[in-house]
């Protein structure tokens, strides 16, 4: 059984190791100072015999929110992780009465791309050269909460 709950500080360093897995890792610090950070919303997922096998970050200016980072333990991909942890942070921000959600994303993610859009969000721009390691465009992505 998995279940979705707020990101507290002992969950650090299970995070840190799903960042390990993913493209674009934040470090421990960068972690910790999401922890700390007032506005928006810090998800991890939970399954019972695994502990943290993902989360999920946004940050708020009212009415619109933004979509920091979600990420899932690579053994745990493709299993709805990932859509939970979404459907959870919509409905938080939803009950706080956010109306937009925006995030970027790599051009070349394709796999995000097709998880995104199937979640409804819809491209509104582009970030030239936004990433390095390796240099990639963002795409700026936008979905209504409600």
């Amino acid at each position: 059984m998995t279940i979705v709950r707020a990101l507290r500080p002992e969950d650090l360093a299970a995070v840190a190791r799903i960042e390990g897995e993913s493209q674009s890792p934040w470090s421990q610090l960068s972690l910790r100072r999401e922890l700390e950070a007032g506005q928006g919303g810090r998800l991890v997922a939970e399954a019972s015999a695994l502990g943290i096998i993902g989360w999920c970050c946004c940050r708020g200016i009212w009415p619109e929110a933004e979509l920091l980072k979600i990420a899932v333990s690579e053994k745990q991909r493709k299993k709805g992780i990932g859509s939970l942890l979404l459907a959870h942070l919509l409905n938080d921000l939803q009950g706080q009465g956010y109306s937009t959600l925006f995030l970027e994303v790599r051009a070349r993610n394709t796999e995000a791309r097709s998880f995104y859009k199937r979640h409804g969000f819809c491209q509104v721009g582009t970030r030239s050269n936004y990433y390095s390691d390796p240099p990639d465009d963002a795409l700026i992505l936008q979905r209504d909460i409600d």
